[in-house]
């Protein structure tokens, strides 16, 4: 069993997930909002990737801000309960760790994540990989109707499962052992506090979405007037039911404007987690793209 390890950020009790030595090490970020009542994303999402890249090298997986067991921001952080706050988070974990250049693998939001992070400080990275992420992809995304949908009490089985069989093309790729993970996440008090200040009338109407919408138009200007100086590589799922794989082919004609050594690959029969439901083909691909970056290809 992988143990939690904490390192301190500022003053951000940040816990990751680490295996394997040697070569370039990957860092997986995870997707979600904070103070999300039904999904509780973390570095746990990501343990089956960590184990199997540790045979070749250094594999980490982050709990962002205010996801998993890594600290609140203090509540009158504002920017601490926006992606900018996110993303500020991250740099300093990599700073703090002095492990870099990393490969960054980003899923939904944390693409967004990666993507900031390769714009503002790309001596950090050695490559980008950005899956299903809605939020750094131009388009429409639907995860916000689907949340607001749910009819479930926050924090519950029953909240997760209805948010399982929307995303998910597979529901049962969700294993036991994960969602109950998941569930002692979200029945922490410190995610409780999340819940309380990001819901009805909370950060995440205040806060939160006009920040997010902001970020992204932003994102979207640097995108298309300055490269990502770092190879990038796009994996998307095809049936993604809240980052339709319009979305995804929107993101590689925009990174492709002004950096060749982009490529995409769609995965079949997955829902918005391709590297759960799909993990041997995501794995695959993966695999190759960190090798042929490490031979200087």
């Amino acid at each position: 069993m992988m143990e939690n390890q904490f390192i301190g950020v500022g003053e951000i009790r940040t816990r990751y997930l680490e295996a394997g030595s040697g070569g370039v090490p990957v860092v997986f970020v995870h997707g979600g909002t904070i103070g999300d009542a039904s999904s509780a994303s973390s570095a746990d999402d990501f343990l089956p990737l960590v184990q199997a890249c540790s045979a070749t090298r250094r594999a980490i997986s982050v709990d962002r801000l205010g996801h998993g067991y890594t600290d609140n921001p203090s509540k009158d952080d504002l920017e601490g309960w926006t992606m900018d706050g996110s993303v500020k988070h991250f740099i300093r974990f990599l700073e703090v760790m002095n492990a870099g250049p990393y490969h960054l693998v980003g899923q939904s939001r944390g693409g967004y994540v990666v993507t900031r992070t390769t714009l503002e400080r790309p001596d950090l990275v050695a490559s980008l990989t950005i899956g299903d992420s809605n939020t750094v992809a131009p388009g429409g995304a639907r995860n916000e109707g689907i949340h607001l949908r749910n009819p479930h009490p926050p924090g519950t089985i029953e909240a997760m499962e209805f948010t399982t069989k929307l995303y998910y093309f597979s529901p049962e790729a969700l294993s036991r052992d994960l969602a109950q993970k998941k569930l002692d996440i979200l029945a922490t008090p410190k995610i409780r506090a999340a819940i309380a200040r990001m819901g009805p009338g909370g950060y995440r109407v205040k806060h939160y979405l006009p920040g997010l919408v902001k970020a992204r138009e932003e994102l979207f200007m640097r995108l298309k007037h300055e490269p990502l100086k770092r190879r990038v590589q796009i994996i998307w799922a095809f049936n993604d039911p809240t980052a339709p794989i319009e979305m995804g082919y929107n993101l590689f004609a925009l990174i492709a404007r002004h950096q060749p050594r982009v490529s995409m690959h769609v995965v079949n029969q997955s829902g918005h987690s391709a590297y759960r439901e799909r993990f041997e083909p995501f794995m695959r691909v993966l695999g190759n793209h960190l090798e042929a970056v490490d031979d200087g290809n």
